[in-house]
């Protein structure tokens, strides 16, 4: 969601789409998280690491190409709607592994899955926050993305090892 945060400033700003054509690419956005959602819940179903370490690692490629390409809209704007599909891609594959964790309290794991997105929407805007007051660029958004979800793959691969275990 980092990148999602910035994507009109970054749209604008660095890639030099004109601002009227930026609800039509956030649009593309959000049909691509459609797409993941429908797609991730799937995968989860049969295969619930391979669904969180694909959104991982779309979000991953999807950030680093961005940042790289961020000059180039031909690129960029396809790239959105990629990262809507990888970015959405591990919601349900969340969702489907912290009820397989907490099956004696599904109220309780639903209501602090929420509330860890939550937690994680308010603060991935400090953290590019700080970038941009450094004196960091927009396009900065997107490595900090990068890095998110770079965090996130020994996570998936730690869980994967420590429920293979018992």
């Amino acid at each position: 969601m980092i990148t999602f945060n910035y994507l009109a400033a970054f749209l604008t700003d660095v890639t030099g789409v004109p601002a009227v054509w930026v609800p039509a690419v956030l649009t593309l956005f959000g049909v691509g998280a459609f797409a993941g959602l429908s797609a991730g819940g799937r995968i989860a179903d049969r295969w619930p690491w391979r669904a969180l370490l694909a959104g991982a690692a779309g979000i991953l490629v999807c950030s680093v190409l961005l940042a790289l390409l961020s000059r180039h809209a031909v690129a960029v704007v396809p790239l959105v709607l990629l990262l809507g599909i990888a970015g959405f891609v591990l919601n349900p594959a969340i969702y489907g592994r912290v009820f397989t964790i907490a099956g004696e309290a599904p109220t309780l794991a639903g209501a602090t899955t929420v509330s860890a997105f939550q937690l994680g929407i308010s603060l991935v805007p400090a953290l590019a926050g700080a970038a941009l007051n450094a004196g960091a660029g927009v396009a900065s958004v997107a490595w900090i993305g990068a890095a998110l979800a770079a965090a996130t793959v020994p996570a998936v691969l730690l869980d994967r090892r420590i429920s293979s275990a018992r």
